[in-house]
């Protein structure tokens, strides 16, 4: 029988993974690399729950010189020196900016805290890069070694002010002043590695650092943070053994090892940050789900990320075109002064991935990653965009699970549909009188309820709105705003959508949907078999 190991879950301290027993995948081969490769200053971004601030302390015991931490690691049969270093370690995410005061109490207080290590005077009224250039020469005269700085999370003031666009500039100036020494006194630093979530949200500050190399897309270092598959069967396979037991134990008596490791791969893979499209598992929920011994939705278990709902508040993205977008590389390091396109965003905060590189105009295809996300995403903006509109979702997940039952008919479940659109408060279908955003809420609740569906899939004559995918039948459906809902099951047949589906066994439906705009729901539909 399998046994369940500890997990450090919530532990970003490196030293506290041996001090407590939990499971620890060897990274310190990918910090000797990086310590050695030549350079001084970088930058990586990951997305969030993804293992950066348990890289920048592993980096921080490295070069205070810790040995006995790394006993038997890769990094001991590498390193010879280990010398010690003066660190400097800030993380950027230890507070919320609401305003300046809050500014100047957090960023002070992480100077602080090196003022009175050096013995230097705490001066609050000083702007911030004289009181690093103090620290960083303090340091160097007091140990004889150049510094070392680790900055965590370095964009989270300003993805905390997304919406305030005056808090915005201020913070993109202090920021900036407290980032100038890293360029300025060069001559007294030895490494200096930034994390964050994208360059792109960096608001411009990154004129102070042009000299960082970008570690985001380097193929090299691809697997630093997260689970690659080879851990995953080497490290940890063990724990998937464990999880196989205890999911046939609570959920799945049938069970297989390979069935257990199909649905981790559903579920928690997916995450590429190069061309070579090498599959990265998101280490929050692998973690998660071995101490529960249950394959579930964590990365949205503790609510709806913060940053999420701001962006939504920036700009609302259209939910179905999110699956196959393409953008070139570009897109993700372009200067900004405010956070306008929201793509750059979702991709460096992890909603969404590479999935595919186009070496001819270097560019990619996005998508969500995996399972849990797609669902967590489709939840979260489904709740944003209905807010208040209380019971809508229980009345179609009745809905849907009496189709799947085989307890009623599509024409019974496109009645439910019809009942729920009637129901929206007028305050949030008048905002959106168009057939997007019908196509796109639809789509949104069908994905946070869990079912098997997908949206503007490509054929050979166009994109389709939604395929809903249902063990017995598949119902491809087109909705129109304001026409005809004979329009709408046209332009299925004209344009051949079930081709996509010829391979598969099971019938298909077109369904065409019209919209009214003076009812705000379903005036007419259209269903015809297209497959047997």
């Amino acid at each position: 029988m399998a046994q369940k190991r500890k997990y450090g879950i919530g532990l970003q301290w490196f030293p506290d993974f041996r001090k407590n027993g939990a499971v620890y995948v060897d990274k310190t081969a990918y910090v000797y690399k990086l310590a050695r490769h030549g350079g001084k200053n970088y930058f990586l971004s990951r997305p969030r729950r993804f293992g950066k601030s348990l890289l920048v302390s592993t980096l921080q015991a490295y070069f205070e010189g810790r040995k006995d931490e790394f006993e038997g690691l890769a990094i001991e049969n590498l390193e010879t020196e280990w010398i010690k270093y003066p660190v400097i370690r800030m993380d950027l995410s230890l507070g919320k900016y609401y305003d300046e005061n809050s500014v100047w109490s957090i960023l002070g207080g992480l100077l602080a805290r090196f003022e009175k290590e050096y013995g230097l005077p705490v001066d609050k009224k000083e702007n911030f890069s004289t009181r690093l250039s103090n620290i960083i020469l303090e340091a160097y005269n007091k140990t004889g070694q150049k510094v070392v700085i680790l900055i965590d999370e370095y964009d989270a003031p300003m993805l905390d002010s997304i919406r305030d666009t005056k808090l915005q500039d201020y913070l993109r100036q202090r920021v900036r002043d407290l980032f100038s020494p890293l360029k300025g006194q060069a001559e007294f630093l030895h490494f200096v590695f930034l994390t964050g979530i994208s360059k792109f949200s960096q608001l411009s500050v990154f004129s102070e650092l042009n000299n960082l190399t970008d570690l985001t897309f380097d193929t090299e270092f691809e697997g630093i943070c997260g689970i690659t598959e080879e851990e995953l069967f080497s490290t940890l396979k063990p724990d998937l053994e464990w999880l196989t037991e205890s999911m046939i134990r609570l959920r799945r008596k049938n069970w297989t090892y390979e069935d257990c490791v199909r649905e981790v791969k559903r579920m928690y893979d997916g995450y590429h940050f190069t061309e070579l499209m090498n599959d990265i598992y998101n280490p929050w929920s692998l973690f998660y789900a071995f101490d529960k011994g249950v394959i579930d939705n964590y990365w949205f278990s503790t609510g709806t990320p913060s940053s999420l709902i701001d962006l939504f508040q920036v700009k609302q993205p259209v939910f179905p075109e999110l699956e196959g977008i393409d953008c070139r590389m570009d897109k993700f390091n372009a200067p900004t002064e405010r956070i306008s396109d929201p793509i750059p965003v979702l991709y460096q905060s992890g909603y969404l991935t590479l999935k595919d590189y186009h070496f001819e105009d270097n560019s990619f295809t996005l998508g969500f990653p995996n399972e849990e996300v797609r669902v967590g995403f489709g939840r979260s903006l489904y709740n944003y965009v209905t807010q208040d509109y209380v019971g809508s979702e229980d009345l179609m997940l009745n809905a849907y699970w009496s189709l799947r039952r085989k307890n009623s008919t599509f024409e019974d479940f496109l009645e439910s549909v019809r009942k729920w659109y009637a129901g929206i408060p007028y305050d949030i279908t008048d905002k959106h009188q168009d057939e997007q955003f019908y196509q796109a809420l639809f789509y949104a609740l069908m994905v946070g309820m869990g079912c098997d569906t997908s949206a503007e899939d490509k054929t050979s004559d166009g994109r389709m709105d939604i395929a809903l995918k249902l063990s017995d039948a598949i119902y491809i459906l087109e909705f129109k705003f304001n026409k005809t809902s004979g329009e709408a099951l046209q332009q299925i047949l004209t344009k051949d959508y079930a081709v996509k589906f010829a391979a598969d066994q099971r019938p298909v439906w077109a369904v065409g949907l019209n919209v009214s705009a003076d009812r705000r729901t379903i005036d007419s539909y259209d269903i015809v078999q297209v497959k047997v």
